[in-house]
């Protein structure tokens, strides 16, 4: 949890490539008082020029960037201060995991308004986050899962236990599926997907996508 001086307005730097997107937010955003614009860019790396000076209070990044994930290790390499705050980010438990396994502090749902911003970045300033209920779930089945894993390591490690949605992307990968091809049919961003397939990868202990198919028919008998 982050603590601000009651006078001292939240400093925020907005990364977004919609010029008119990040135009409007930097000039709607400061209105009431609790928020300051302290920089805005077209892209992460253009930001991170500014960014190890600037020290802002949260990081506001557009999650429809190429590489968002990518980025948001580097602002917080940069920047160790700073939240990285997601916005437009689809509420399913897939996606704001994915985000919090990049780094990312917080986020802002699409469905949120210009009002509800302000707000939103306060309190996870304060160390708050508001969750739709799929997305507390999602949260809870994924730790419930890490914790079952480890109760059951005693002596050989037994081959990872896919989620549904990290099975159905293993097999979009055997199949030969790039990952704008994997963004498309699951109808998600294309940082979002590459994460996806980074994180599997990782967790499968493979190398490269061309190792998959061999780990799938090995388990296939696996959920």
């Amino acid at each position: 949890m982050r603590t601000q001086p009651n006078d001292s307005p939240i400093r925020i730097s907005i990364i977004s490539a919609v010029r008119f997107l990040r135009e409007s937010l930097a000039e709607v955003l400061p209105r009431e008082g609790t928020l300051a614009i302290s920089g805005i860019a077209a892209d992460p790396q253009s930001a991170i020029k500014d960014l190890a000076g600037n020290q802002p209070d949260i990081v506001l990044l557009d999650e429809a960037l190429p590489g968002g994930p990518a980025a948001v290790a580097r602002i917080r390499d940069v920047a160790p201060q700073s939240l990285v705050v997601v916005f437009a980010v689809a509420e399913t438990a897939d996606e704001v995991i994915a985000w919090a396994e990049a780094g990312a502090a917080g986020y802002i749902p699409k469905t949120a308004g210009l009002a509800d911003i302000g707000p939103l970045l306060v309190g996870i300033l304060q160390g708050k986050q508001v969750c739709s209920e799929s997305v507390v779930a999602g949260l809870l089945r994924r730790l419930s899962s890490a914790g079952n894993t480890n109760r059951g390591n005693h002596g050989a490690v037994p081959a990872p236990t896919l989620t549904a949605r990290e099975a159905q992307i293993a097999q979009m990968i055997v199949a030969g599926m790039s990952n704008k091809d994997i963004a498309r049919c699951l109808n998600i961003g294309l940082a979002t997907a590459k994460t996806h397939v980074h994180h599997l990868l990782g967790k499968l202990n493979l190398h490269c996508r061309g190792q998959a198919a061999g780990w799938m028919r090995e388990h296939c008998d696996r959920p």
